[in-house]
């Protein structure tokens, strides 16, 4: 029987604000001076020994990133993008219908995208454990013993042992306050993962039965769906999908829910505090991330993503410094920062939902300042891409490369700029960027003119079907 694991990697992590962002979610953020929490997910996926190539369901805005990502990562996925975010139930039925498509018999294995689970041999014993529970046609999610009273996360109350060795669930009970966590940790109660397994025909009858309209949604939809550069973008009908979660939609009803205990350490990292109590921390409880420097500072988070931060005399706050924004937080508070960003998005802040740094399928570009009639940014285009052949109605453009060698095509002109050479492109010039060499060519920026947003680009050819 075939495992086909799916990766849900449609979440915005807000409460990591201002790391991430709408179109850089917590998943595609490097984290504890590593690799992405998505890249450390097909990582663990591939140390398993499961046979499938890995269904990753992702939003048009993190496609590239993903792809790019999981290359780096050395493992190959199958790009599913949805149209608009419909919570996991949507998804998952997405999921089920493809791996079903795969094999008949195939199981599908359900992962969020942002779980650090550092034992891969642990997380391989309990994947397993779960596939022989799924055989017996049961719906199956990971249970993790708590560690905490938490209120942030779900907890599963288990019943009566099932001969695969899983557990009937015999209640769910959703963020409790701390009190009635306790409560539930010293009556036995598990965490919820939000990791799932099931055969995909046991997960679309259970979903044919509970949820009929999501099912009829999804079903629209992938016959709407289409090739987009190698990857399926679902149809518009994903829409019709209400917007619920697998685990209120599904394994509250069903009759087939069981639980297998999981014995790995387990992390959602769901906010800063968070990050700071997996980050390695001196002896007075701080931990540095980037160019940070503290002095008499206890218990605290500092971390920049470029220039230097310094911390003196303070205790329990997070500091998270980003090229436009900076968050200073009680670390016993930052489950709070979601709110903070509604707030910024209500105030129709751009910096609540757009990165610094935007990534783009052939690279990425990062505004390092701007006023009156001028901005400058950073662009690196990566090896064999190119940027589409455009033109603008508002600006010109001086371009100054830094590093590798750029092929500039200006109206009738194709020129070779080197390192420390520069480029004119003059208001109305049909003109692109491209990277014929084999490492990352990077350039600086200098548009002027009266208008200068994005939305000032004629693209005339475009490798990515862009308009």
């Amino acid at each position: 029987m075939a495992v086909v694991p799916v990766i849900l990697c449609g979440g915005s992590g807000t409460r990591l604000w201002p790391v991430s962002r709408r179109d850089f979610a917590k998943q595609h953020v490097p984290i504890l001076g590593g690799e992405s929490p998505f890249q450390r997910t097909l990582q663990r996926i591939a140390a398993t020994g499961l046979v499938g190539t890995p269904i990753v369901i992702t939003s048009v805005g993190e496609r590239f990133l993903a792809a790019d990502q999981a290359a780096k990562a050395g493992v190959p996925i199958e790009i599913v993008l949805e149209p608009e975010r419909r919570d996991t139930l949507p998804a998952i039925a997405v999921a089920a219908e493809l791996a079903a498509r795969r094999d008949p018999e195939a199981m599908a294995l359900i992962l969020p995208s942002d779980h650090l689970i550092p034992d891969f041999d642990a997380f391989a014993r309990t994947v397993h454990a779960a596939a022989a529970a799924a055989a017996q046609g049961d719906l199956v999610t990971f249970g993790l013993t708590p560690t905490k009273p938490a209120t942030s996360y779900g907890y599963i109350r288990p019943g009566a042992l099932n001969g695969s060795g899983s557990r009937h669930i015999e209640a769910f009970e959703e963020k409790p306050t701390a009190e009635r966590a306790a409560a539930l940790i010293a009556e036995g109660c598990l965490w919820n993962s939000g990791m799932f397994c099931f055969q995909a025909k046991a997960g679309i009858k259970a979903i044919e039965t509970y949820a009929p309209e999501t099912a009829k949604a999804v079903a629209r939809a992938l016959a709407q769906g289409e090739d987009d550069l190698g990857a399926l973008r679902i149809g518009p009908a994903f829409a019709d999908a209400p917007k619920i979660s697998f685990d209120y939609g599904i394994m509250e009803k069903t009759d087939r829910a069981v639980v297998v205990e999981a014995d790995f350490e387990w992390s959602d990292i769901g906010d800063w505090r968070e990050i700071w109590e997996q980050s390695a921390k001196d002896e007075s409880g701080v931990a540095l991330e980037g160019e940070a420097v503290a002095l008499d500072v206890r218990n605290s988070y500092l971390r920049s993503d470029g220039r230097l931060v310094c911390a003196l005399g303070v205790e329990n706050i997070a500091v998270v410094d980003t090229p436009d924004a900076v968050l200073v937080a009680p670390l016993d508070r930052t489950q709070e920062v979601k709110d903070l960003v509604g707030k910024l998005a209500a105030q129709g802040r751009a910096e609540a939902t757009e990165p610094a740094r935007v990534h783009r399928p052939w690279g990425w570009y990062q505004t390092v300042d701007q006023g009156e009639r001028f901005r400058v940014k950073r662009i690196q285009v990566a090896p064999g891409k190119q940027l589409s052949l455009q033109k603008h109605h508002h600006r010109a453009e001086h371009w100054v490369v830094v590093r590798g060698t750029a092929e500039v095509t200006r109206d009738n002109e194709l020129l070779m700029v080197r390192e420390n050479e520069s480029v004119y492109l003059p208001l109305g010039c049909v003109h692109r960027l491209a990277n014929p060499g084999k490492i990352p060519v990077e350039i600086i920026e200098v548009q002027t003119g009266a208008y200068l947003e994005e939305d000032d680009i004629v693209r005339i050819q475009d490798d990515f079907g862009r308009h």
